[in-house]
């Protein structure tokens, strides 16, 4: 006969303990979430080595990079100055070359000029009245003045100007004087002869005029 007062075989099973069984669940969880972060064997001092370690490694490559970015700034620099010296030298010689070709004609020019001054003589040499009785010292006479007007018209067209000053007032720059002579009612220093005429191209004289000037007060 049973006895209903003795208690069975299930009753005697110990009774499980709920918030341990929490507690364990949730250390699993967190196991397996963060677990990987935890550095086994990694004590503070080998933590703090490695920041330390990645800190100086980080200063280093920001070193290296100022050092960098300075030598870049001193190229550029010197590249820009090199830039500006450059254009300087163009600048000069784009000038020169303007101004070889401004003055270009100046060496033909002084070997024409002989030639000028032996016809300019040679029509002066020619009276009016030795044209008008013979026709052919009118043609020569003719020839040689239509010859001077062509070559005027070249000359005014590179510039060339003639220095014939007579009556003006002696300029050193421009006039050379071969004798002083007196004349009654004319200034000092005053051209009163022009042996031979001067010649200037874009205003730079290339053959002063030969004078006669009264000599000074």
């Amino acid at each position: 006969m049973t006895d209903l007062n003795k208690p069975s075989d299930g009753d005697n099973k110990p009774e499980k303990n709920p918030a341990a069984a929490d507690d364990a669940a949730h250390k699993s969880k967190m196991d397996e979430l963060f677990g990987d972060l935890d550095d086994e064997g990694d004590t503070p001092e080998d933590t703090i080595e490695s920041l330390r370690a990645e800190r100086d490694e980080l200063l280093q490559k920001l070193a290296d990079m100022s050092t960098r970015i300075a030598r870049s700034q001193a190229d550029n620099l010197k590249l820009m100055q090199a830039n500006a010296e450059g254009k300087k030298i163009i600048a000069r010689l784009e000038g020169k070359a303007e101004e070889d070709k401004k003055f270009a004609a100046e060496k033909f020019i002084k070997d024409i000029l002989p030639v000028v001054d032996t016809m300019e003589l040679g029509l002066k040499s020619i009276e009016q009245k030795h044209r008008d009785e013979d026709p052919k010292f009118d043609k020569l006479a003719k020839g040689v003045e239509l010859t001077l007007s062509q070559l005027t018209a070249v000359f005014n067209r590179y510039g060339v100007k003639q220095i014939n000053p007579e009556g003006e007032e002696f300029d050193a720059n421009k006039h050379e004087a071969i004798t002083a002579q007196e004349k009654e009612g004319v200034d000092p220093e005053t051209v009163i002869h022009v042996a031979q005429k001067g010649y200037e191209i874009n205003g730079r004289v290339i053959r002063p005029a030969k004078v006669v000037v009264t000599p000074p007060g």
